[in-house]
């Protein structure tokens, strides 16, 4: 356990923000909340979408309960989540950033979205132990993640990038530093993000609505060759779009952001019949 409880904030949770009939729905990625979200979604607003940020069951100020949580309750909760914004908005929208986007793909081909942005979409990671997720969660059920960190942790950049995520933690209390340390997760929460990916990867061929995906060529979490590959799987028209970027598409304070933004808002005015 730690001594603390993160994404506590009410920036860290669901947000809704009321405009005309066309609708948007963004799913964050892991382990991120819909803050993430907000700046692109806000720029949706200011074009008359009505936009929410959902909370993915385990994550925010619930992170604590991840370790037990399985992947299709993310697409469940996107679901539900698309289902009620069908009701008095059309067209609808399904945004997902990095994991997000693989939830968003398993949602996106089950049920009848207008069309889908991906952002840096999340299908895999490379490297052999990846693979063998599923022997090693038995084999070694437990790791500590932050131990084996241990030089990045004393890392004073890192630790003032955590800083500015998590500023409600005191990361001067030698006690806080240690508990982090010693901070134990399964390793089966890891294969849940494999799993969710796999099931992206496997539902892509069933999306077949127009869909939009932005890919930064300098992410080294979701490589941009894996997304071409995503791309074209892809059962309906998709438009693929690299920006001289890393993994944080969706941050306002990415040098792309700019133009991720006018992308994804050109996207939506086509779907919408705007400008």
């Amino acid at each position: 356990m730690l001594p603390f409880t993160p994404f506590t904030g009410p920036e860290h949770r669901d947000f809704l923000l009321d405009g005309g009939g066309p609708a948007a729905l963004l799913v964050h990625g892991y382990p991120g909340t819909p803050l993430e979200m907000r700046p692109l979604a806000e720029a949706l607003h200011e074009r008359g979408w009505t936009c929410r940020g959902i909370l993915l069951p385990g994550f925010g100020a619930q992170i604590e309960t991840l370790p037990r949580r399985r992947w299709n309750e993310w697409r469940e909760a996107v679901l539900e989540a698309l289902a009620a914004l069908r009701q008095d908005h059309a067209p609808l929208l399904l945004v997902g950033h990095s994991m997000g986007g693989a939830v968003a793909l398993t949602a996106a081909a089950r049920f009848p979205v207008d069309g889908l942005a991906l952002l840096a979409p999340y299908w895999r990671t490379r490297g052999p132990l990846w693979a063998l997720l599923p022997l090693l969660k038995h084999l070694f059920p437990r790791v500590q993640p932050f131990r084996m960190m241990k030089t990045e942790m004393d890392d004073p950049r890192l630790l003032e990038n955590i800083r500015d995520f998590l500023p409600e933690v005191d990361f001067s209390d030698p006690q806080t530093l240690a508990a982090i340390r010693d901070f134990e997760v399964p390793v089966g929460m890891f294969d849940e993000l494999r799993q969710v990916g796999a099931a992206g990867w496997r539902a892509a061929p069933r999306v077949t609505c127009p869909t939009l995906i932005l890919q930064g060529s300098e992410d080294i979490t979701v490589h941009a060759a894996d997304t071409r590959r995503l791309a074209r799987r892809i059962g309906g028209p998709a438009r693929r779009i690299e920006v001289r970027a890393a993994h944080e598409l969706v941050f306002a304070e990415s040098p792309a952001f700019p133009q991720v933004r006018d992308a994804v808002l050109e996207f939506a005015d086509r779907l919408s019949g705007g400008k």
